[in-house]
């Protein structure tokens, strides 16, 4: 029977392999750790090897029409309100306006009613609203990759966001093909966490609200683009930003405790991108160009194909824009992959054991001494005793 991995860092969780097959065989179901992989129903197989050509992860596809060296690109929205709404700049607001306005669909990450993330599709601006702002949590794909090929087969214009390893995914899914309506956006991606930490994670901030979670901000900046905080509002309109249960999924997530194992060996952690287009914060703007950083968010924008600088230069009209430059814009993403925590296999075996509480107070920096660590770092940077 076909084999679509042996190992957990041989399966990105794309889904092109269950939606590209033809008899249903390929089911995506979550393993111990909430990560969705492909499971073949032999009863089901014809062996056909669909599956196996629709894999990214597994192929080295090539991306002929790529620049040998992206434009670079510093970029804020007019508006200041779609600026403190999404996560970094606005630059995806600016180009999915561009797509809709001319009757095509957008597909992003949004939050289902349950407030699970998945990938959507938008036709109207206030659908694709859901998109703004990032998501750090692997997204459910669904059955997107035959929505966005029926979108494309009915002469529709396309942008479809997502992690690079999503996007090179959709274009193994289409075959290669050259669908010249189809805009891929990804982002500069420091790993996926997983669905099922951020479940528990939910479980917790609804007992701190009194109520389930009606809206989720993973970047909220109610204290400045620079300070990476998270914002909780439940169903009784009650908000936490500031309780150390409502930063406990950013700590999780920067402990790489919880990241899915291909991310750690990630091909698409360069310059060389499977997107016309690449979204990211731009980070040290305030150093580059202080004049540009106003602490209310800037983008860095890779235009990687003739396709993505056609629909970059018709938003001009929406955006403030600086040039930069592959030296300047360089973030640890764009040269190697996440490393992965010393301490994972030990994280997972604790949350077996003793439950999430533990595991985050132990290994994400959440229990009382690594918090006076930190407490006592900010206290002297802060007094200028030491320097970053």
């Amino acid at each position: 029977m076909i084999q679509l991995w042996a190992e957990k860092k041989d399966c990105c969780g794309c889904a092109a392999c269950a939606q590209v097959c033809p008899c249903g065989a390929v089911a995506m179901r979550p393993d111990e750790e909430g990560f969705l992989y492909p499971q073949i129903d032999a009863r089901l197989c014809s062996g056909c090897g669909l599956c196996l050509r629709a894999c990214a992860w597994k192929n080295n596809q090539e991306y002929p029409e790529r620049f040998e060296e992206p434009l670079v690109y510093a970029v804020r929205h007019i508006s200041d309100g779609v600026r403190m709404n999404s996560s970094s700049g606005g630059a995806f607001t600016a180009l999915s306006d561009a797509v809709l306005e001319q009757g095509g669909a957008v597909y992003g990450a949004a939050f289902d009613d349950g407030m699970n993330v998945v990938h959507a599709r938008a036709q109207t601006k206030p659908e694709r609203d859901a998109f703004r702002g990032s998501k750090y949590v692997q997204s459910n794909p669904g059955g997107v990759f035959s929505q966005v090929r029926a979108d494309l087969l009915a002469g529709r214009k396309v942008l479809f966001t997502g992690t690079p390893c999503q996007t090179a995914g959709l274009t193994a899914f289409l075959g290669g093909a050259d669908f010249e309506k189809l805009v891929l956006c990804d982002l500069v991606c420091h790993g996926v966490a997983s669905p099922l930490m951020w479940r528990e994670h939910l479980s917790r901030i609804e007992k701190t609200l009194g109520s389930p979670v009606a809206a989720y901000d993973f970047r909220d900046k109610s204290l400045g683009w620079h300070r990476h905080i998270e914002k909780a509002v439940g169903r009784n309109g009650r908000t936490d930003n500031r309780s150390l249960v409502s930063q406990e999924h950013k700590e999780l997530f920067y402990s790489h405790n919880a990241l899915r194992p291909s991310c750690h060996v990630c091909k698409y952690a360069s310059f060389a991108r499977p997107a016309d287009i690449t979204l990211a914060d731009y980070r040290g703007i305030g150093k580059i160009l202080p004049d540009f950083d106003d602490d209310k968010g800037v983008s860095l924008v890779l235009v990687n194909t003739e396709k993505g600088r056609t629909l970059f230069n018709s938003v001009l009209d929406s955006i403030e824009y600086r040039p930069g430059d592959t030296v300047s814009c360089m973030q640890t993403n764009l040269v190697r992959p996440t490393a992965p925590s010393p301490h994972r296999a030990a994280f997972w075996e604790r949350y077996r054991r003793k439950g999430y509480l533990s595991a985050v107070k132990k290994y994400a920096g959440l229990g009382f001494k690594p918090r006076m660590k930190k407490a006592v770092k900010r206290a002297l940077l802060k007094n200028g005793a030491i320097k970053k």
